[in-house]
Order: structure tokens, then C-alpha cells, then sequence
């Protein structure tokens, strides 16, 4: 459930972005779920990598994966980043 709530909030997420990236000065811009996607999503990574390791899949830089979703959420550390590339008016 946690790997499905964070896939449907970074989603989410993205559509929000996108209707803000294309919105005017004085528009209505949908709100987002903060930084709870990424967060979720990190936690899933961090229970899922000792799963999998009882399975025999070993997982390389188990620190770059459990951080990725923190990145990849445009709400979350994701924002500082796309906030540089942000276009201005």
C-alpha cells in the first residue's frame, strides 16, 4: 500500500506541477499532499530492501534508493531542483 500511495501522489503531484508551470497571475492552483509521498515512499524502500535481500536479490547503495523517492517527489527535495529550471515571468 505504501508503494501504491507513493507512485499515486507522485502522480499527483506532477499533474499539479504542471497545472501550476502553465497557470496565470491571479489563477486557482490545485493544492498538493506536501512532502508525504516521498516520505512514504522512502519508508516503503527502507522495509523492501531487507525483503528482497531474503530472497537473494542484493541491492547495491541501499542509501541511493531509499533517497531517490525524496528526490524524485517534485514536492519534496525534488523542488529545490526544479525550482532552478523554473521559468520566469
Amino acid at each position: 500500500m505504501a508503494w501504491l500511495y507513493f507512485l499515486v501522489g507522485l502522480f499527483a503531484h506532477y499533474q499539479i506541477l504542471r497545472i501550476s508551470m502553465k497557470a496565470r497571475e491571479g489563477d486557482r492552483i490545485p493544492s498538493n499532499m506536501g512532502f508525504l509521498p516521498g516520505l512514504v515512499g522512502s519508508v516503503a524502500v527502507f522495509f523492501s530492501i531487507p525483503a528482497l535481500a531474503r530472497y537473494g536479490v542484493e541491492v547495491p547503495w541501499p542509501w541511493l534508493w531509499i533517497l531517490l523517492p525524496l528526490v524524485l517527489d517534485p514536492y519534496c527535495a525534488g523542488w529545490v531542483v526544479l525550482m532552478a529550471f523554473r521559468r520566469r515571468r
